[in-house]
């Protein structure tokens, strides 16, 4: 009996929310095309480029996506502001999600550097939200840079 009520505890805890993750991951990155294209651009994309971009948008098991990232930092901002910076938000995620889901051989922003970049947004916005517009055009420049 001890063993049953560890094995469903262990299922409850771990195998059904992993499983709900990755099948989300496998829902969206099926219809990328409709799910997103109303809102970036997946022009030139390869399918697996689509898969890609879909899963930094929105994280896996292990990781936030952009769009996570984005709506914890929106909160954080006074609203008369939101909604410029959730515009500018969407840019930065839509240029840096192009670059990250091309082979790895090939792209210039790695999962470390979103990593970096992921928690310098969020610290900024919950510490100094008044510097985030400055904290993301440092980024964007940076991006640039890489990418040029």
């Amino acid at each position: 009996m001890k063993y049953l009520v560890i094995s469903f505890l262990f299922q409850l805890l771990v195998v059904v929310p992993c499983s709900k993750v990755y099948a989300g991951v496998a829902e969206a990155s099926i219809g990328a095309d409709s799910i997103y294209a109303q809102k970036y651009d997946l022009a030139g994309l390869t399918a697996e480029e689509k898969e890609w971009f879909v899963t930094f948008l929105e994280g896996t098991f292990y990781a936030d996506g952009w769009q996570e990232i984005a709506n914890d930092i929106i909160v954080m901002i006074p609203p008369e502001d939101r909604d410029e910076q959730k515009e500018i938000l969407n840019q930065l995620g839509h240029k840096i999600g192009r670059e990250w889901c091309k082979d790895n051989d090939i792209r210039k922003v790695d999962t470390a550097l979103l990593k970096k970049w992921g928690h310098l947004l969020r610290s900024t916005a919950k510490e100094e939200p008044h510097l985030l517009a400055e904290v993301l055009v440092d980024i964007d420049g940076e991006l640039n840079s890489l990418v040029d």
